[in-house]
């Protein structure tokens, strides 16, 4: 853990600098495509020029005009992907009262412009006049056209179009169909506020029988506004696999910082595998959040993975303005994973995670028979190193209901894993697990505090809460961590020590509740800050457990661990400083509470409630003493079941108050006679602290694995 925030600390000072360059304006990103892009593709074969914005062209003649020169284009049919046709606009001079071409309004009548058949760039930037700060930038405005008629439809491939405002087109804003373009500087479906496109987007639409594979790439600095649309923002579907999308503000206005949501999703990907939303490229992964997507603002979720495999996000703003501060939620989740995808990868090694905050559901959830999730280094509910944002996620950081689908991480039992992740600051939950959840790890990661590890941003509810039937979760992880470096390109996970630090939560630190079973909470400081000394307190208690059967708290002594060693010494959880109880059980059997340092809590270091687990027994110790090299020994008794074997642990605390376990000293086996009683004499136990920490306590753990509470202190006498 100390690790993984160190890490976290140190790039606060490497992105204090980057993060403060303002991202460039449109129009400066247009006069840098201008001045760069343009002045090359003029140079080539065929350039076709647009001289009017009128939409007269009925076929004949040379009218000057769009619909004629994509015609004349298609029919000659001239360009390479080596050498694009051009159709530039620099015969027109574009105003404020006088920058827009009504498709379908001239002696055309309503009628669609043709498909692009030919490969070509459509350079906007080349009308005169474009000032995208006047609002003077050249448009296309579909509202003369009925039916599903298209903004722009591209057959030919290898084809680049760049800074159009496209409108109020009954059907898509621009529908690919072809594989290798370059969409970029688009103003798709709103600039200051003008109207949308009522079925939204830039569609990508793989062939039916999947044997092309369309690419758009949206590279900054010309990347995309696409905003205000009836639908999705950019929906890529039916196979269509391996497209890129970077620098694009989707569902807000040209700044990134206010909402002009579309009215569906902001991006969805459905049926199509290999794609990628990233904010920078390999191998500039030291500067992160530059050429970054925002995601915010849209009336569905930011983005949907549906039955679509391999997706890569990374270096994404998630229901956050482009100033890393603003809250843009989105009105349903940030992130939605969903149906059977697989091998999901959201996040890359630090630098590279995402931030998912102000949406009005959760930050991301995983449901259905997703499988091979991975969030890594994902801030949720909280800004990327700026804590005094206020850009809660209405629900939970994160929400996996997902049964994982049978499909696991090679060398693992989980097929979600949350790693190196911070979920903080949310209106519910950090992480919720719930429903048919199974195979959930969460490992490294800070749930209900600040980056610096010491400030609490509570989640107002529980930092972790695992309910309904969810099964197989780990909280916590050995080392090394969960992958193994196959699973995913460019993989190079760094071997933290396993651990999670869950505090400054109002409620619970950790909530398990109804059916759930097989859960395992190890490697965690719950409750204190990230030095596991200073106080951090859970508002409630530090793990509730409500009728759940089957927790493991602690790692059991004796167990082999991945690498094949028996563990011989547990200290895997400090459970301390929580507003009332370190562990609370109310009903529930089978559950475990081993090796862990728990004390100076509110309540109970462990408080059992109702029925049997109420009179679990607790041993008596009847002496204990310390000798000059620190060894502790102790004498007592235990009255339980007949011919029983118990596990008996002993600690050693600082306080002789009731329910504390400080430091973990050993463990005894144990076997009650017929009249279930049990002699205790255990020596050769090493205090870690001979002189502050010379009270004993036990506990005592029948065959079934239910742990009781802490025993009455008895204070060592130093026996010299």
């Amino acid at each position: 853990m100390v690790t993984f925030l160190s890490a976290f600390r140190s790039l606060i000072q490497r992105l204090d600098g980057k993060r403060r360059q303002p991202r460039l304006s449109l129009p400066t990103r247009m006069k840098s495509l201008q001045s760069v892009e343009v002045l090359e593709v003029r140079t080539l074969l065929s350039t076709f020029t647009v001289t009017s914005l009128e939409d007269n062209n009925i076929g004949e003649g040379d009218s000057g005009d769009l619909r004629y020169v994509i015609n004349r284009a298609n029919e000659l049919n001239l360009g390479t992907s080596a050498t694009p046709d051009v159709i530039q606009f620099s015969g027109v001079t574009l105003t404020q009262d006088a920058h827009t071409i009504y498709v379908g309004q001239g002696a055309a009548g309503r009628i669609p412009l043709p498909d692009l058949t030919d490969i070509v760039i459509i350079d906007g930037t080349t009308a005169v006049g474009v000032d995208n700060s006047a609002g003077v930038m050249l448009t296309l405005d579909g509202n003369r056209l009925r039916g599903d008629a298209n903004g722009l439809t591209l057959l030919g491939g290898t084809t680049t179009v760049m800074a159009l405002e496209i409108v109020n087109f009954p059907g898509h804003g621009i529908l690919v169909q072809s594989s290798n373009n370059i969409i970029g500087g688009q103003e798709v479906g709103t600039l200051n506020g003008s109207p949308n496109n009522p079925a939204g987007r830039i569609t990508v639409r793989g062939p039916d029988q999947g044997t092309m594979v369309p690419q758009v790439l949206a590279r900054p600095p010309q990347g995309n506004v696409i905003s205000g649309n009836g639908g999705n923002g950019i929906l890529i579907i039916d196979q269509a696999n391996d497209n890129r999308l970077y620098g694009n503000f989707i569902g807000t206005d040209i700044a990134g910082t206010s909402a002009r949501g579309n009215r569906g999703d902001g991006v969805a990907i459905i049926n199509s595998d290999g794609n990628w939303l990233y904010g920078t490229l390999p191998p500039d992964n030291d500067n992160p959040f530059v050429f970054y997507n925002v995601i915010s603002g849209n009336r569905g979720n930011g983005l949907v993975i549906d039955d679509s495999d391999n997706t890569i996000i990374y270096a994404n703003f998630f229901g956050l303005g482009a100033d890393n501060n603003t809250p843009v939620g989105n009105r349903l989740n940030g992130v939605l994973i969903e149906g059977t995808s697989d091998k999901t990868r959201f996040g890359l090694n630090i630098p590279l995670g995402n931030v998912t905050a102000a949406n009005g559901r959760n930050g991301v959830e995983v449901k259905d028979s997703a499988s091979r999730t991975l969030l890594m280094n994902t801030f949720g509910g909280i800004a990327a190193f700026h804590p005094e944002a206020q850009v809660a996620n209405h629900r939970s950081g994160v929400l996996i209901t997902s049964d994982g689908g049978g499909n696991f991480f090679e060398g693992t039992s989980f097929s979600t894993i949350i790693l190196t992740c911070q979920f903080s600051g949310n209106e519910r939950n950090g992480i919720e697990i719930k429903g048919n959840a199974a195979g959930v790890q969460v490992s490294q990661s800070v749930v209900g505090m600040q980056t610096n590890g010491t400030t609490a941003q509570p989640n107002q509810r529980n930092g972790i809460d695992i309910s309904g039937q969810a099964t197989g979760i780990e909280i916590g992880g050995f080392e090394p961590s969960v992958l193994g470096g196959s699973e995913f390109p460019e993989e190079d996970l760094p071997a933290f020590e396993a651990a999670n630090l869950i505090s400054g939560n109002l409620w619970n630190g950790i909530s398990v509740r109804g059916k759930v079973q097989h859960i395992k909470i190890i490697n965690s400081l719950i409750g204190t800050d990230v030095t596991s000394e200073g106080a951090a307190a859970n508002g409630r208690n530090g793990i509730l457990i409500d009728g759940s059967a089957d927790v493991q708290i602690g790692l059991a002594l004796g167990a082999v661990d991945p690498t094949g060693d028996e563990v011989t010494h547990v200290d895997r959880n400090i459970i301390a400083f929580n507003g009332e109880n370190g562990i609370l059980v109310k009903k529930g059997t089978g559950n475990s509470i081993l090796g862990s340092s728990i004390y100076n809590n509110g309540g109970l270091g462990i408080e059992l409630e109702g029925g049997s687990l109420h009179n679990l027994p607790v041993a008596v110790i009847t002496t204990a003493e310390v000798d000059e090299n620190g060894v502790t020994s102790l004498t007592g008794t235990l009255t339980a079941a007949a011919n029983t074997s118990y596990q008996i642990e002993v600690f050693a605390s600082a306080s002789g108050e009731p329910g504390y376990g400080q430091f973990f000293l050993g463990f005894v086996n144990v076997l009650t006679d017929a009249m279930g009683l049990a002699q205790l004499i255990i020596t050769g136990l090493v205090n870690p602290d001979p002189i502050g920490a010379d009270f004993i306590t036990t506990t005592a753990t029948d065959p079934a694995g239910t742990t009781s509470k802490f025993s009455s202190a008895v204070q060592a006498n130093q026996n010299d």
